[in-house]
């Protein structure tokens, strides 16, 4: 799959919450990307600071982005938000980046 934008999403969780949300995290990613193949799903980790997770997704435009949410089930959209709502400490800094070569 060509990837033409990515689409990050930053945030910091408690330590305490941290292997939480790893056990809800990798499952997460595996479910999403055998859901659909418009987006590309993977999560990463602050090496220096392992409470920060920046959540990376690949498509060819934004559009496929933002349908993401339609074609997923409602379990996998409850985890979605319980990440937002339960886990995240500091408000989440998305970035939308269009490849440009």
């Amino acid at each position: 799959m060509a990837s033409s934008t990515l689409v990050t999403i930053t945030y910091r969780v408690a330590d305490a919450k941290r292997f939480e949300l790893e056990g809800i995290l990798i499952p997460l990613v595996e479910k999403i990307n055998a859901a659909q193949q418009t987006v590309r799903f993977s999560v990463y980790q602050e090496e220096d600071e392992a409470s920060t997770f920046v959540e990376v997704y690949e498509c060819e435009t934004i559009e496929d982005y933002d349908a993401l949410e339609d074609d997923l089930d409602e379990e996998t959209r409850e985890q979605i938000r319980r990440i937002a709502t339960d886990f995240a400490q500091t408000r989440q800094a998305v970035m939308s980046l269009r490849k440009l070569a």
